[in-house]
């Protein structure tokens, strides 16, 4: 009697995203053909009234190839209140896209465009966007044999390191138990077309090298850059997490942080994406803003003290050391700000409520860092600022901070020679990184 092989995983995988798209999909696939049986990579564009698409397609089309199928889905988008320029622009783009498809029709990389000319004011923007392009990469996945590749995100206007391609495949093939990881990149400071424009790049890339470097110092297990252009995660785990939010800005840090909590989230540090250097106002905050508010200003970028980050590692260590049996937090030792911070949260309370729930300390920990994860810091750390600390010159409280984790570098106090210091710190860590332990 002959036996039908059942590939059980392929069919957990196709259902939990074929469950997500129906109750989560927001618009009718664009892509009706058949995806390769070999898809195993989806990379992801939104692209609004971008210029030169066409050089990010260019990057994708130098790299190495992997061992499977590549998918780039441009996701061409505008409100439908949106501007005679924006839509020329828009035009344009869908043009590109769909020149380079069909000039490479039969090769291993193909180019697809995503169409929505008219998307509600009220959540048009990146996350929306990322959303609709993400949507349709896993529901492509979902339509070949394995049923569960992997999604990358990258911005229109990012430029990547040959081994890109390659480097993410290989990675989650090495790593099956994976969720997702962010990607190391650097700013291309040699872009920046004057002398205050590349001084805010380095300092707004300080800034982000800094906060991460000043949790991973704590021993917080949430340190992981959060760049929407820089970020790669299964198809299936995207399904199971909900999908992407509509935020039109910091929808990436949100996303990450559903990741991160899953336990094994990583940073792949052997490739390279490049974010473009340019002043924008298309989001509320994120890099172009800063980058625009910084080179209006002849002042330093302001960033968090490190005494926020001194605090958090404080809170950490009280609750590394808990034990079984009393399961209890001692923050007698926590700052002022930090209790007070506790305090509003109603912290005992919430102590007790876990409490009831788990066996173990190492269970209870779990459960607190999902609690107290990457978004309450990130509140912490303002309202500190706000109510206790004085904000901080990024360049001294990154010169601060390097010289209590690394002190043969102190003395740096040059943004530019900062930066360098924290990449080759990122780059370290990522290497010998395996992975968060809060799941």
């Amino acid at each position: 009697m002959n036996s039908i092989a059942i590939d059980k995983p392929a069919i957990d995988s196709r259902f939990a995203i074929q469950r997500y798209l129906s109750r989560h999909r927001l618009y009718p696939a664009q892509l009706d053909d058949e995806p390769p049986a070999n898809l195993g990579l989806a990379v992801v564009i939104p692209c609004y009234a971008e210029p030169a698409v066409g050089a990010t397609l260019e990057s994708l089309a130098a790299c190495t190839l992997p061992d499977c199928a590549v998918e780039v889905i441009v996701v061409i988008n505008s409100a439908a209140a949106a501007s005679p320029d924006v839509r020329a622009a828009n035009e344009h783009s869908r043009s590109e896209v769909e020149a380079w498809n069909r000039h490479f029709a039969d090769g291993p990389i193909r180019y697809r465009a995503l169409d929505y000319p008219s998307l509600p004011q009220r959540h048009a923007g990146v996350g929306l966007a990322r959303k609709l392009g993400m949507d349709e990469a896993v529901a492509r996945f979902a339509r070949t044999p394995g049923a569960n590749g992997v999604v990358a995100s990258l911005d229109a206007d990012c430029m990547v390191r040959p081994d890109y391609l390659q480097a993410l495949v290989k990675h989650f093939a090495d790593d099956p138990a994976c969720p997702g990881a962010s990607i190391y990149f650097e700013h291309r400071l040699e872009q920046a077309d004057d002398a205050s424009l590349r001084r805010a790049v380095a300092e707004y890339e300080l800034h982000l090298r800094y906060y991460v470097a000043g949790m991973r110092m704590a021993g917080f297990p949430y340190a992981f850059h959060t760049v929407g252009s820089a970020m790669v995660f299964r198809a299936e785990t995207y399904a199971r997490q909900g999908g992407m939010n509509r935020r039109q800005g910091g929808e990436d840090f949100y996303f990450i942080q559903k990741l991160a909590a899953l336990g094994g989230y990583a940073t792949i540090v052997n490739t390279v994406v490049f974010p473009a250097v340019r002043r924008s106002d298309r989001v509320p905050f994120g890099t172009g803003p800063a980058l625009r508010q910084a080179t209006d200003s002849a002042t330093a970028l302001q960033t968090y003290p490190v005494q926020v980050f001194l605090d958090l590692q404080v809170f950490c260590r009280a609750i590394a050391i808990v034990q079984d049996g009393s399961l209890d937090v001692d923050t007698s030792a926590c700052s002022p700000a930090l209790r007070e911070f506790l305090a509003q949260l109603h912290f005992e309370q919430r102590l007790q409520e876990i409490r009831r729930n788990v066996s173990s300390s190492d269970s209870f920990r779990r459960r607190i860092f999902r609690w107290f994860n990457a978004f309450r810091f990130m509140k912490f750390a303002n309202f500190a600022r706000e109510n206790f600390y004085v904000p901080a010159d990024v360049t001294d409280a990154a010169a601060e901070l390097l010289a209590c984790v690394e002190p043969q570098d102190s003395g740096l106090t040059d943004a530019e020679a900062l930066l360098e210091r924290y990449r080759a710190l990122d780059r370290a860590a990522g290497a010998g990184f395996s992975g968060s332990e809060i799941g």
